[in-house]
């Protein structure tokens, strides 16, 4: 199975269209680790209810607190939540690059304005605003985009033209498909439409809030693989009906066992399917460190450790790219899979109580569900041993993938 997979993976490795992508991730991997360590230093180092502020009182003692938190907050927002304009260009360069054309800094800049007008929407009193979704959320749709805007310059641009003025035709149509698709996403976004998607929506009932809690997580898990938000947000709010009632229980009993919503979100994704990240990167960062002998994704690994050990594993998913590699994409869903029914299943034999209690804002993911509890020791070492098991669910991927890209002619060399 793994030798057919690795042929596959072969063919698709070296396919045109997949070396655009890459080429448009490891230009986006810089930006995306900057502000990972940003987004980190802000909500667990900066923040008053931060993990690692809260643990050491950091607001108290550390001088300029707030005016460093601001410039975090800055370089985060100028980042993550604009990765969508870098991606537009990324994406647009790498194309007309690929296709051996000459004007790839100027497509690069035609996708940028293209995201930027499908990303516009009227705002109050005319001011400019635009889709915060899209911008930090939508690099699939930057992909597109930016990939749309490449192939018409490759095919339309004039050759007899000099400079900039190859592309003026090109333009042109591009324009007009990013105003079309504006109109279509402000179509989307219209409250008729809105209703009609909720309405179809299914929503939780305790009957089959296991599956759906399972159903969730995964489809969070693939969405994020395809770089879209997902319906589960990146840490727990502990703000629904579910975990109030949860800690109104806990709080009237004195003890979490027994909670009357066992599988909730908070309870069984963030609390054990989150180790890192989404995908429990962690995992995956130590299985490259124990197996992997590939210097490009030991590096990756090495800088992406410090956002990840706080739940940040936005540098790991462009860095290696776990983003549409479909080798990773497997452990990427299984481990979390694996975690969430393991604990089901503990919480169903109440060998250990729910996670209940809030966390401070980047807790390290194994201890989310270890402080949720108030501080239970089996659930500390059940979160370890999930780790160890996520590891050896990653170690023949991350084998695989080595393969691949020596199979592929990766030009980064192996460590000795």
């Amino acid at each position: 199975m793994m030798n057919r997979l690795l042929a596959i993976s072969t063919r698709f490795y070296k396919s045109r269209v997949t070396r655009i992508v890459r080429d448009m991730l490891s230009i986006l991997f810089p930006i995306m680790l900057l502000g990972s360590f940003a987004e980190v230093l802000k909500f667990a180092f900066l923040s008053p209810s931060g993990f690692i502020a809260t643990l050491f009182s950091v607001t108290k003692w550390l001088p300029f607190v707030h005016p460093l938190s601001q410039l975090a907050g800055v370089i985060s927002r100028c980042t993550i939540d604009m990765i969508g304009i870098y991606g537009a260009y990324g994406a647009a360069y790498s194309t007309v690059k690929e296709y051996g054309k000459k004007s790839a800094a100027v497509a690069g800049a035609v996708g940028i304005l293209s995201f930027l007008m499908i990303s516009y929407q009227t705002g109050s009193r005319g001011r400019l605003v635009f889709n915060p979704t899209l911008m930090g959320q939508g690099l699939l749709i930057a992909l597109i985009v930016g990939y749309v805007c490449g192939r018409v310059i490759v095919t339309f641009e004039r050759n007899q033209l000099s400079g900039p003025y190859q592309v003026i035709r090109p333009l042109l149509i591009i324009l007009l498909l990013s105003v079309l698709a504006n109109l279509f996403i402000s179509f989307l976004r219209s409250p008729q439409v809105q209703t009609f998607i909720f309405s179809i929506t299914p929503h939780p009932v305790q009957g089959n809030a296991f599956p759906y809690v399972i159903g969730m997580g995964l489809l969070t898990d693939l969405l994020s693989w395809l770089a879209i938000g997902g319906p589960y947000t990146a840490s727990p709010t502990f703000t629904d009906p579910p975990a109030l009632a949860n800690l109104n229980h806990a709080l009237k009993a004195g003890t979490a066992y027994n909670a009357p919503f066992k599988y909730t979100a908070t309870t069984l994704f963030h609390s054990f399917a989150n180790f890192g990240g989404n995908g429990v990167i962690l995992a995956l960062i130590i299985a490259i460190f124990i197996f992997s002998k590939r210097k490009k994704f030991l590096t990756v690994a090495r800088w992406s450790t410090f956002p990840a050990i706080f739940n940040n594993n936005y540098a790991m998913m462009l860095g290696v790219p776990i983003l549409y590699n479909p080798i990773l994409l497997i452990p990427f869903l299984l481990a979390p899979l694996v975690n969430m029914c393991v604990v089901a299943l503990f919480l169903a034999l109440n060998w250990i109580p729910a996670a209940v209690y809030p966390v401070p804002s980047g807790t390290p993911g194994p201890l989310i569900g270890f402080i949720g509890t108030n501080g239970n020791w089996l659930v500390l070492v059940l979160g370890i041993v999930l780790i160890a098991i996520d590891v050896l669910l990653y170690a023949p991927f991350v084998k695989l993938y080595d393969r691949l890209n020596e199979n592929a002619g990766d030009k980064h060399e192996t460590t000795d």
